[in-house]
């Protein structure tokens, strides 16, 4: 990975869905699932390069295979009247406002996000929102409460799941940041935190256990009013 982000566009989309084919086919009779976007948005160049109708037309096809990508994005136009069968599952990341201005810049508002995920489950899309990352503070609770009951209000009728991420990184990332946004407002103060190692042999700065004890407590119960706690997938 590049310190600085950016966007690798593949041309060789019949190769890779027939790569993809075989993965699902070595792994009969399990459902495959295939993530789109682990390391870049790809919703934001679909008027360009097609890809995502390319692959949503493909996995709807496939018996055993699955498609599933997120997006800060909004521009679904092209991608709500396709045959998807069910199987791309599009999931959309919010945050409160304050989050978005801060640190989102030159993505949609969130009321414009709140109305893609609506689009979306109409057009039967199974949908889900995560919200990352969460910067838990006093000032920003109420903001977090805000947000739910907007989710909630406008789309509590829709099977929607829920990932929900806190704040954390890793000593690599801070530098990395600093070195390339030195006037960043972003909170990296070792001292808020507590060192944790995960499960890929590094370790990261998460909130304290008390914050993240009451940081879980309040998604759960707050997502809870609105919806079916199956369809929290984590909050973490």
């Amino acid at each position: 990975m590049a310190k600085r982000p950016y966007i690798k566009i593949y041309a060789n989309s019949e190769e890779i869905f027939s790569k993809a084919d075989e993965y699902i086919k070595s792994r009969l009779p399990e459902i495959t699932i295939f993530e789109g976007a682990a390391t870049s948005d790809p919703l934001a160049l679909e008027p360009y390069t097609h890809v995502l109708e390319d692959a949503i037309l493909h996995f709807a096809k496939t018996k055993q295979g699955r498609f599933r990508f997120v997006s800060k994005y909004a521009d679904v136009n092209s991608l709500l009247t396709l045959e998807h069968n069910n199987h791309t599952e599009i999931r959309l990341s919010l945050n409160i406002d304050a989050v978005i201005n801060a640190y989102e810049h030159r993505t949609p508002p969130l009321a414009k996000r709140l109305d893609t995920l609506k689009q979306l489950a109409e057009a039967g899309y199974p949908t889900g929102i995560i919200i990352a990352p969460v910067f838990w503070t006093k000032e920003n609770k109420p903001k977090y409460k805000a947000l739910i009951e907007q989710i909630g209000i406008l789309l509590g009728k829709y099977p929607i799941t829920f990932e929900i991420i806190s704040h954390r990184y890793t000593a690599a990332a801070k530098n990395n940041i600093l070195e390339i946004f030195p006037n960043t407002l972003l909170p990296m103060n070792e001292k808020d935190r507590t060192f944790k190692f995960g499960q890929f042999g590094y370790g990261k700065y998460v909130y304290p256990k008390e914050t993240f004890t009451e940081y879980k407590e309040f998604f759960s119960q707050e997502l809870s009013n609105y919806f079916n706690n199956e369809k929290i997938l984590y909050i973490i």
